[in-house]
C-alpha cells in the first residue's frame, strides 16, 4: 500500500510538472474529496450571484447552505409585496437581450422573448435551481441580520432569523451576495417636516392606485422612473419628473437590432485596451460618439424642455431605460423639472430653478439604492483616498471590490459594484468560479500588505479619475480593463484564447469557425465553458449553445416588426 502511495505521489508529481494549472484544480477537488477543504459555507441571496456561487462551490466540493429572505429564487426578479424588498414591477422589461444573458451552462429558452420580464426571470431561474438540484441546499424566509467573527476569529457567526426567531449559526466561510440594489437611498431636504403628502420611496412602489386622481412629482430620472411612471400617467391628475442633471437616454432597438448585440468580444478587448493605455482619450471617444449614437436611436429631436443635455458621462454613470416616456413628454402630458431642492409648504415644493409647485400630493423618490451593509459592518472598513482634494465619502476597503483583506481567505462580497461587468448573469458564473478558486488556492490572493496598498492605488483612481470629474458618480466603480481581466484569470475562463497572442492565433488555425463565433458573434457566457483550462468545470454543450444563439440572432435580426412593436409602446 505504501509502494503503491508512492508511486501514486510521483506521478502527481510529473502531471504537475506538465499541468500546472490542470494540477492545481485537481489537488483541490482530491483534497476536498478527502475532506481537508470541505468547508461550511453560507452565501446570502438567491439571485444570479447567489445560485452561481452555491453551484460552483458546491462542485468544487464545499459544503454550501444559502440563506434567501424571500421565499423563493430569483433576487429583484422574484416579485415581492414587501415593500422593504427591492423589486421588479411586473411591468418592467430588461435592459439587456435575453442573448446575452442567461448562466454559462443553461441556455435561456427560445420560448422567452427578446426582451424579458421579471416572471420570465423568475421562473428561468427556478428552473436553473431544480436542473443542478440547487433548491436543497436553500433555507428559504431566512433574513440574516448580522455576521460577525467568533471569540477566537476562527469562524463566522451570522444571525439568522426566521419564522420570527432568531438564531445564530457558524460557517468557515461566507459569500455575501445579496445585490447592490438592496438598501433604499433616500435623500432629504430642506423643509419636507412641512409637507402634509406622501413622501415614498420607489422601493416600495407596488400599486399606482393608491395616486388615482393625485399631482404626483417623480424625483429621479432612471430605469426606475421609466417604470414606474407609465403606469401613473393612466391613473393621476398630473405628473412631473424632476432631475437635477441631464440624463443618458437608449432605445433598446437600433436599426432593427437589439442595441447591445453591438458588443461583441473583440470590440470590448479593444475598449479595455483604450481604458487602460489612453484612458481620457477612451472617455473622450465613448462620451463623444454614444451620444450621438443615442440621439440616432430615436427618431425625433430631443426638447431642451425636458433637460436631457449635457448628458453625463457614459463612462461614469450608467444609462437609463426611460425610452417609455417619451411619448408623455412629446405631448406634454408629463413635464420635465429641475431638481427638487426644498419643500415650502404642506403642498408646495420648489426646484433648482426657482419653480414652485403648491399643489403636490405626493412625491416619488426614484433616488436609487445602495448595497446593505448592516450585516457586515462589524469588519469591513472604510477609509478615505489618499488624496487631498477628495471631499466625498468613506469608500469600503475591499481588495477587487469583492475581498476584505483580513478576511480573503474566508469572505466574499459581490454587493460592491455595479459597474466593470458584462451584465449581472453572464458575470455571475465567472465571479463564484473566481471565489472558489481564492478559497481552494488554484488562485491564491496577493499578501495582506499588497492588497491593502492595491486598495491605496484604487481609491486614489476614484478621488482623481471619477469623484473628480463627476461627484455623482457611483464610487464602487472599478476599473473595467483590469476588473475583467483578474476576474477572467482568476476563474480560468480560458478566454485568452480569443486575444492577439500565440494562444489565439492557434485557435484561429485550428476552429476559424469557433473563433469568429465567440469573437465576432454574440456575447454569451456560455463563451465562458469553452475552454478546458484545469481550473473550472467545461460544459459539453458550450459549442452548440454558441452556434444557437448566433444563428438564431442571424435569422431573427434585424426585424423591423419587432422594433415597431416596441415603438408602438413608446
Amino acid at each position: 500500500m505504501q509502494a503503491n502511495a508512492a508511486s501514486d505521489f510521483i506521478s502527481r508529481f510529473q502531471f504537475y510538472l506538465c499541468h500546472r494549472n490542470r494540477r492545481a484544480s485537481l489537488i483541490g477537488q482530491q483534497l476536498t474529496a478527502t475532506g481537508m477543504l470541505r468547508s461550511k459555507v453560507a452565501v446570502v441571496g438567491a439571485g444570479p450571484s447567489g445560485l452561481t456561487m452555491l453551484k460552483a462551490l458546491r462542485e468544487d466540493g464545499f459544503a454550501v447552505t444559502l440563506y434567501e429572505r424571500r421565499l423563493r429564487v430569483g433576487g429583484l426578479w422574484a416579485y415581492s409585496e414587501n415593500p422593504s424588498h427591492t423589486t421588479a414591477l411586473p411591468v418592467t422589461r430588461a435592459n439587456l437581450s435575453k442573448f446575452t444573458c442567461g448562466f454559462s451552462d443553461y441556455p435561456i429558452p427560445d420560448k422567452y422573448p427578446t426582451y424579458m420580464q421579471p416572471h420570465d426571470f423568475q421562473e428561468y431561474m427556478e428552473d436553473y435551481a431544480k436542473h443542478f438540484d440547487l433548491l436543497k441546499d436553500i433555507v428559504f424566509g431566512a433574513d440574516v441580520k448580522l455576521a460577525r467573527r467568533s471569540d477566537d476569529d476562527t469562524r463566522w457567526l451570522l444571525d439568522v432569523e426566521r419564522d420570527g426567531k432568531t438564531e445564530t449559526v457558524e460557517y468557515d466561510r461566507i459569500a455575501f451576495c445579496h445585490g447592490y440594489q438592496s438598501k433604499a437611498d433616500i435623500p432629504t431636504f430642506e423643509g419636507q417636516e412641512k409637507f402634509e403628502g406622501v413622501i415614498m420611496h420607489s422601493q416600495a412602489y407596488r400599486d399606482p392606485a393608491q395616486f388615482k386622481g393625485k399631482n404626483v412629482v417623480v424625483v429621479g430620472l432612471s430605469s426606475t422612473s421609466g417604470d414606474i411612471i407609465p403606469t401613473l400617467m393612466p391613473v393621476a391628475n398630473k405628473v412631473y419628473v424632476s432631475h437635477r442633471r441631464g440624463a443618458f437616454p437608449f432605445s433598446r432597438y437600433r436599426n432593427g437590432t437589439p442595441n447591445d448585440l453591438i458588443l461583441n468580444w473583440r470590440r470590448r478587448q479593444i475598449g479595455n485596451f483604450f481604458q487602460r493605455y489612453l484612458p481620457r482619450f477612451s472617455a473622450w471617444l465613448a462620451d463623444t460618439s454614444l451620444p450621438f449614437l443615442a440621439r440616432r436611436s430615436f427618431d425625433f429631436p430631443f426638447d431642451p424642455d425636458w433637460h436631457l443635455e449635457p448628458f453625463p458621462s457614459i463612462t461614469l454613470n450608467l444609462p437609463g431605460s426611460f425610452e417609455l416616456l417619451f411619448p408623455y413628454l412629446r405631448d406634454g402630458s408629463l413635464t420635465s423639472l429641475r431638481g427638487l431642492t426644498r419643500f415650502t409648504g404642506p403642498r408646495s415644493v420648489e426646484f433648482a430653478d426657482g419653480t414652485e409647485l403648491t399643489d403636490i400630493d405626493a412625491v416619488l423618490l426614484c433616488t436609487g439604492y445602495n448595497a446593505d451593509w448592516s450585516a457586515v459592518a462589524p469588519f469591513v472598513t472604510t477609509s478615505l483616498p489618499p488624496v487631498k482634494s477628495y471631499d466625498g465619502p468613506p469608500l469600503y476597503r475591499l481588495y477587487k471590490n469583492i475581498f476584505p483583506p483580513a478576511y480573503a481567505s474566508t469572505c466574499a462580497l459581490l454587493c460592491y459594484s455595479a459597474f466593470g461587468k458584462n451584465n449581472g448573469f453572464s458575470f455571475a458564473d465567472v465571479t463564484a468560479w473566481a471565489v472558489s478558486n481564492v478559497w481552494r488556492g488554484v488562485e491564491p490572493p496577493p499578501s495582506r500588505a499588497e492588497m491593502e496598498s492595491a486598495i491605496d492605488t484604487h481609491q486614489a483612481w476614484i478621488a482623481t479619475e471619477c469623484y473628480a470629474r463627476e461627484p455623482y458618480c457611483d464610487t464602487s466603480m472599478v476599473r473595467q480593463w483590469e476588473f475583467q481581466a483578474w476576474l477572467h484569470k482568476a476563474a480560468g475562463t480560458g478566454m485568452e484564447n480569443l486575444g492577439w497572442g500565440w494562444q489565439g492565433w492557434k485557435f484561429w488555425w485550428r476552429d476559424r469557425e469557433m473563433y469568429s463565433l465567440m469573437a465576432h458573434g454574440v456575447e454569451t457566457a456560455h463563451a465562458f465553458r469553452y475552454f478546458e483550462t484545469g481550473r473550472r468545470q467545461t460544459w459539453e454543450g458550450a459549442r452548440e449553445a454558441i452556434v444557437h444563439v448566433n444563428q438564431v440572432v442571424k435569422e431573427r435580426f434585424p426585424s423591423e416588426e419587432e422594433e415597431a412593436w416596441w415603438k408602438g409602446r413608446r
